[in-house]
């Protein structure tokens, strides 16, 4: 049988681009016409970046999935390079599928897989990397040699998407995600953090009040809890919401050893909404998303395990109800009409139950915790959305990135414009990877303008129309400010980008 270069050295060594290229390779080489292999580019360090689709009705392209109505499932693997489960599992995954192990996965649905998002990353393994840090809540238990976080000239992908400064970033959205339009994206991932039992958490987008909540709420309320309890009936594994206990949170935020025996009661608390998480950005495009966070002190091959059986129990929920995936995507393809550009973290009304150790080490007592779960975003700054943007032409050819039009804005136009009053920041939290996030405080005035030369005019009446309002509006905590598009204006200058009216 052919095995991915973890099986073959008994899970001591990770696969570096070369081992996953071969191994896509023996798999193309058998010219099973339910495989194809192809590239989405080439890293900035010159390595490919494949692309596999696997379909039993030998699709190969977007047009030929949608003429199928089955759904599009996008798989990302290795973004934080360092965090390798993923990528073991998806190569094994796609073997055990041709081989017939799992064949019928892919009658139902049209599977698009990332096998390693981040190769540069991948192959600058050390030993320092991810190396096991617990009182620091750091690190993993094995491979010795892993790549980095980063991408090969330092830019963490997974905060990428907004301001989409790496190559790879700008190839994965326009060669993949732009014309794939995947239903479900599946984002694979290795969480350190608090010490719990849990062997996989897990996470929907955290921008409900941004982009439409029906496809988020499908996946809360239907697709995880079906998902958790086939990972424990059928393989023996707990999985769970993400998150870290509040307490351990404050000791990672202020670079501290946490405290394994102190007491933990005061939530369990997941990461921030800003969507230059790529999770969170999904949920501005309408779309399902699953973000997948392996348990990172459980072992190696262990890890391989949790992440391959949740992709399964996955794939086979969508596989069984491929209709509902397909609805609950195309009926929520209209934006809102109020949208959030800024939001706060409350817990929800009905606490969570944790399982974890007492003390909180790997060698603690099992034990259980019931807490709040802050993961309740509800939005602070909700705006109208308006009916289109004019923008500065650098604005624009951003927007274009994320795959958003524009047109010349021509003659006069009803607008309204803000003036910035002041300029505030507030702390971020560590996993942010930002040590502030800027606040413009502003005033607006309805006007009749004739827009600069240059200008364009972008409209929101489309599904990413929560990405233009999240990127144009002036108070957003995450828009063209916050990501260097245009540079913020001091106080009393206009903000360059105006609201049509």
């Amino acid at each position: 049988m052919l095995q991915t270069h973890a099986e073959a050295t008994s899970y001591q060594e990770t696969s570096l681009h070369a081992h996953v290229m071969a191994f896509l390779a023996a798999l193309d080489a058998r010219k099973d016409p339910r495989f194809h292999l192809s590239s989405f580019g080439t890293s900035p360090g010159g390595r490919d970046l494949p692309l596999v689709v696997m379909s039993a009705h030998g699709v190969t392209t977007p047009a030929e999935a949608r003429a199928q109505k089955l759904p599009v499932v996008l798989i990302i693997n290795g973004i934080h390079a360092g965090e390798v489960e993923g990528k073991e599992a998806s190569q094994m995954l796609m073997r055990d599928i041709l081989d017939g192990t799992h064949a019928a996965l892919i009658d139902k649905v049209v599977l698009v897989i990332v096998p390693l998002f981040n190769p540069d990353g991948n192959d600058a393994v050390d030993p320092k990397n991810r190396k096991l840090d617990l009182p620091k809540l750091e690190g993993q238990i094995g491979p010795k040699l892993v790549g980095t976080r980063v991408n090969g000239i330092g830019v963490n992908l997974n905060r990428d998407y907004m301001k989409q400064e790496a190559v790879e970033m700008r190839l994965l959205q326009s060669r993949v995600v732009q014309v794939w339009e995947p239903e479900l994206t599946i984002d694979n991932h290795a969480t350190n953090g608090s010490v719990h039992r849990f062997a996989m958490t897990y996470d929907v987008p955290h921008t409900i009040e941004s982009g439409r909540a029906e496809p988020i709420a499908f996946m809360r309320t239907q697709v995880m809890p079906a998902v958790t309890r086939a990972l424990e009936t059928n393989h023996g594994l707990l999985a769970g919401w993400y998150g870290n206990f509040v307490e351990d949170e404050r000791a990672l935020d202020a670079r501290r050893d946490a405290d394994p025996t102190a007491p933990v009661s005061e939530g369990w608390m997941t990461y921030p909404h800003n969507p230059r998480f790529g999770s969170n950005y999904r949920g501005l495009s309408n779309r399902l998303d699953l973000l997948l966070e392996c348990y990172s002190y459980l072992s190696f091959p262990e890890r391989v395990r949790t992440t391959y059986a949740t992709m399964l129990e996955t794939l086979t929920y969508v596989a069984a109800h491929p209709k509902e995936v397909v609805d609950v995507v195309a009926t929520s393809r209209a934006p809102r009409d109020r949208i959030a550009v800024r939001y706060k973290l409350e817990p929800f009304a009905e606490a969570i139950e944790i399982p974890t150790f007492a003390p909180r080490t790997l060698e603690g007592v099992p034990t259980t915790v019931r807490i709040q779960h802050f993961s309740n975003f509800i939005g602070s700054v909700v705006v109208q959305r308006p009916p289109a943007y004019i923008v500065p032409a650098a604005v624009a050819d951003h927007l274009a990135r994320h795959g958003i039009a524009s047109e010349p804005a021509v003659g006069e136009h009803d607008v309204e414009v803000a003036t910035v009053t002041g300029f505030a920041t507030e702390g971020g939290r560590k996993i942010l990877e930002a040590s502030e996030v800027g606040d413009l405080e502003v005033t607006w005035q309805r006007a009749r303008r004739t827009p600069p030369p240059g200008s364009r005019l972008v409209r929101t009446d489309h599904a990413s129309g929560a990405i233009v309002v999240y990127l144009c509006e002036p108070e957003s905590d995450d828009g063209a400010v916050e990501n260097g598009v245009i540079t913020a204006p001091v106080a009393g200058a206009e903000f360059p980008i105006w609201r049509v009216s």
